[in-house]
């Protein structure tokens, strides 16, 4: 396959923590930044760069506003899509699976990993609604900012996230003056069956 990070790989996991951390050494700009896509209730796509949590062989989490748009469509439809683009490293990959919400732990676990300023704006911002004057943002974060001096920070209640669990990996990558490669992994049950696909 011309590619030492594909060759005699056949774990789409460990696939793709090689080309992470590739992309963690040489993409200039957020190696961590993600497409993801949802479906509303009647059938409206959307998607947004948001930015991956964490990631293991049980699958890909992001954090969100339980709220938010996305959560609201991820309710009604779980299966989402999700696509990562190392442009510097000419490497593209695509997962669709089930997203599932995290536990209690795994979103107190993330909160409270954050610094103080993000966990202020979590607490601030009223995610996916209008919101008529930027200034009223900024008063919230005051008035956040100002009661958690004198309060214990928590995790809000309608605060956690989501881990994508896979099960339809897609690699696809570049070589100069050559046709791109894509290579597939479906889960069988407990297997990962892959194959090539055409250009």
């Amino acid at each position: 396959m011309e590619n030492p990070l594909v060759e005699n790989n056949q774990d789409p996991f460990n696939l793709f923590s090689n080309w992470y951390n590739d992309a963690i050494k040489n993409e200039i700009n957020d190696p961590n930044a993600m497409n993801v896509a949802t479906v509303s209730s009647d059938m409206q796509p959307t998607s947004r760069i948001i930015k991956l949590i964490n990631f293991d062989e049980n699958g890909f989490i992001f954090n969100t506003n339980m709220e938010s748009k996305k959560s609201l469509e991820i309710k009604s439809n779980n299966l989402v899509a999700l696509n990562f683009h190392w442009k510097s490293l000419c490497r593209q990959v695509r997962i669709e699976g089930k997203a599932m919400i995290l536990s209690e732990k795994e979103a107190d676990d993330i909160f409270y990993d954050f610094v103080y300023e993000k966990q202020i704006i979590v607490w601030s911002s009223k995610q996916s609604e209008i919101l008529p004057n930027r200034k009223i943002l900024n008063k919230r974060i005051s008035d956040y900012q100002e009661y958690f001096n004198d309060h214990q920070l928590v995790r809000p209640y309608n605060w956690s996230g989501y881990r994508v669990v896979p099960k339809y990996f897609e690699y696809w990558w570049e070589v100069e003056s050559k046709p791109f490669y894509r290579l597939a992994y479906k889960k069988n049950k407990n297997n990962w069956e892959s194959y090539n696909l055409y250009p």
